[in-house]
């Protein structure tokens, strides 16, 4: 191929798939008209892949040589950066008549998918069953089924033909733009979006039943007839669903609701929001649809076919550790076994857990693969060796009082033996075998493709974590789709903390809460020593609340160790801040220099170890004072970098002008809740949204002024947060 020709092919490439391998023979033809499972390798498996092993091409010059499309998301965050991606790859000497492509690649269909094929046939042993999937139908992919072949198994691969299989759908001009390089792929990998609009394509032509790789059938699906399966219901009401999965899609041929997905699917494509595409896209259908298509398809309660969360279904794979445990693990096999139709195992949260035991789920079904098989770490806020029972009735005796607020009034030396009096209880300033899982978690999080790392701290009770920092991880993922939060905290990793987090989870954002070790964190760094004393009991903690300032340490640590972007809790995110290195805001500036007068340290985005870090560290140490406000946060950033200037080493920091992070002040944040009562007012509204949504990575809320302020309907807030947040529900005269 000449180095000349047009830079669009490779895309074509990627998307132009070849027909199947099959279609002549007797077999293909009785499997689609006559198939029972659908089984697309790409369905979850793909969460744990990077972009880069997504789309390969065989060089007839090497064996074994691949040409890769495609780079990793944090190379590629702007939208002409990714176009420019996909027509920049060239493809040498490639043979069009052979291409080799792939969703995933055929080493990663495991034990995992030979597991989800078994429970195929053990429920339909009559049935035939499709994988869709360029890497499988391959020798190395005929080596790979052969053991189920060899068991009489009705199993074949075939590599789709996209172009064929989207003629005469809604989203065959979708497909079309794609390949000529005029629409945006977006952050998410686009194996996942293709893998989205395959198993819909596939049902609207053929008809059957398609299924992600990492679910478990435990019974037929005999009787079933147009079909999907609620994930979330309102409580208490088994048949008012709030959110579907595609996981299990059960519909016969050319079903107008299929059509509908698909024609969803290429009006609304979005590339950079986690299943929007995806469990969100049938979601949006369904509900339109029962006024517009009738009752012509059923929608099953989450036993059905996800009859444990994601955030619940590692206890599955964990050992009974007491009477209690045991009951419940009866209890979860006799609704399994009696009520669900398979077990969806939610791939990237339990894909490297092991089953602990012989008796667990998986074991039960009699299949032929070891109970050792290694298939991330639970999320959740509950670790394996948690006795729930007693972690419940300790978040219920949750005290109102925070055990680090002094008291009112005291004198130096009261406050030293309050603060001696406390230490025993403090255990946040100790290493616990619960915050010595924080490293681990930490970085379990962060290797999950992240675009971006986030940190955010609480360390006030859980139940005082509300409607207004809701609001902030909410837009921060609506803002910034790719990130991953971990939220700092003891209160929040907990039974209840979950539960107050449960509807972030459901939105399927990509966070923890997890146990601080402060030790840790501060170990080895200038702070280490500043901790000693302040444990010693012979330090005065000041008069501000202790958890202030260990808030600012924690999160100089934190950034120092681990690099990436703090944030404050009440923040509105309004643009997408991953681009950002080595910043911080001003949160004033000087009207006639323009120089900035104050810093501000509730955002800020540093590499790890990162000099300055260590400079700030240093001067929380030498220099703390618990007895002024700011002056170990806001006036501690400020004097670091006006004594440094532009000293070598040192210089490698962007300072951003108040309007990037502070654009309204607390002076005057009040007027930003206020409905306007006037022509002139709601024109003040609509030109400051409009400025803010372009000059500003988002809005500091400034807590102390506005917490107890209501929202008023027209107003600059309302309007901000009725665009970005997507589970603060009806906001007007909110507290948010």
């Amino acid at each position: 191929m000449e180095k000349d020709n047009c830079n669009k092919k490779s895309l074509s490439e990627v998307l132009d798939v070849r027909q199947f391998r099959h279609t002549n023979s007797p077999v293909f033809s009785t499997a689609i008209f006559a198939v029972i499972m659908l089984l697309v390798v790409a369905g979850t498996i793909l969460s744990n892949m990077s972009l880069k092993s997504t789309f390969f091409w065989s060089s007839p010059t090497s064996e074994n040589g691949e040409e890769v499309i495609g780079s990793s998301k944090e190379h590629y965050k702007q939208r002409q950066d990714r176009l420019a991606s996909l027509t920049s790859n060239r493809i040498r000497g490639f043979q069009v008549d052979q291409p080799f492509r792939a969703v995933s690649s055929d080493e990663y269909f495991g034990k995992r998918e030979m597991l989800a094929v078994e429970s195929v046939f053990k429920a339909h042993p009559q049935g035939c069953l499709m994988i869709v999937s360029g890497s499988l139908d391959s020798l190395q992919g005929d080596s790979i089924l052969k053991p189920l072949n060899d068991r009489g198994y009705k199993v074949f691969a075939a590599t789709p033909d996209m172009s064929l299989l989207l003629e005469n759908t809604p989203a065959k001009s979708w497909f079309q733009e794609m390949k000529s390089c005029k629409r945006d792929p977006g952050r998410i990998p686009l194996h996942q979006n293709l893998s989205n609009l395959a198993r819909l394509a596939f049902l609207y032509k053929y008809g059957g039943v398609y299924l992600d790789t990492d679910f478990i059938v435990t019974r037929s699906f005999k009787g079933l007839k147009n079909s999907i399966g609620a994930q979330t219901v309102v409580e208490g009401d088994s048949k008012n669903w709030t959110r579907l999965n595609n996981a299990v899609l059960i519909f016969e041929k050319d079903h107008p609701l299929v059509y509908s997905f698909i024609e969803e699917f290429a009006s609304t494509f979005d590339g950079n929001k986690w299943g929007h595409n995806g469990p969100y896209l049938v979601t949006r259908v369904a509900q339109r649809a029962r006024e517009t298509i009738g009752d012509n398809f059923t929608v099953l309660p989450p036993v059905a076919f996800y009859p444990f969360n994601w955030l619940d279904i590692p206890r599955l794979f964990q050992t009974p550790r007491g009477s209690n445990d045991s009951t419940l693990l009866k209890t979860d096999l006799v609704k399994l076994n009696r009520e669900s139709y398979g077990l969806h195992l939610w791939n990237k949260i339990t894909r490297k857990l092991k089953i602990e035991s012989p008796k667990s789920t998986l074991y039960d079904n009699n299949l032929p693969f070891k109970p050792n098989v290694p298939l991330p770490r639970p999320y959740g806020p509950m670790s394996s060796s948690c006795n729930i029972n007693s972690v419940v009735d300790s978040e219920h005796k949750e005290k109102e009082l925070d055990p680090l607020l002094p008291p009112r009034k005291a004198s130096k030396n009261q406050r030293i033996d309050w603060f001696r009096r406390k230490l025993p209880e403090l255990e946040i300033l100790k290493s616990t075998t619960k915050s010595k899982s924080f490293h681990t978690r930490v970085l379990d999080l962060y290797n999950k493709n992240c675009s971006a790392q986030f940190f955010m701290i609480w360390l006030s009770p859980a139940n005082s974590f509300g409607p207004r920092e809701m609001l902030a991880i909410d837009t921060l993922f609506t803002t910034n789709p790719g990130a991953c939060l971990a939220i700092l905290s003891n209160s929040l990793d907990s039974p209840n903390g979950y539960t107050i987090l449960k509807p972030l989870f459901d939105q399927g954002f990509n966070l923890i809460a997890v146990t601080i070790d402060i030790p840790f964190l501060v170990k080895n760094t200038p702070a280490e020593a500043w901790l000693k004393r302040l444990k010693s009991g012979n330090m005065d903690p000041g008069s501000i609340p202790l958890f202030m300032n260990l808030s600012d340490l924690t999160r100089l640590a934190v950034l120092y160790k681990y690099g990436g972007v703090y944030l404050d809790t009440d923040i509105i995110f309004l643009n997408d801040m991953t681009g950002l290195r080595n910043a911080i805001g001003a949160q004033s500036s000087d009207p006639a220099t323009k120089r900035w007068t104050r810093l501000n340290n509730a955002v800020m985005v540093f590499d790890i170890y990162h000099p300055l870090m260590r400079e700030f560290l240093q001067e929380y140490a030498t220099t703390f004072d618990g007895n002024k406000w700011g002056y170990n946060s806001p006036y501690l950033v400020s004097r670091v970098i006006k004594r440094l200037g532009n000293k070598p080493g040192y210089n490698n920091l962007t300072i951003f002008s108040p309007d990037a992070f502070y654009p309204v002040n607390w002076i005057k944040i009040q007027k930003l809740f206020k409905k306007p009562a006037t022509t002139r007012e709601a024109k003040w509204v609509e030109k400051t949204v409009q400025d803010m949504n372009k000059g500003s990575y988002m809005i500091h809320l400034w807590n102390k002024v506005t917490r107890k302020i209501k929202i008023e309907e027209g107003s600059v807030m309302h309007t901000l947060v009725s665009t970005h947040c997507t589970v603060c529900g009806n906001i007007t005269n909110s507290h948010i």
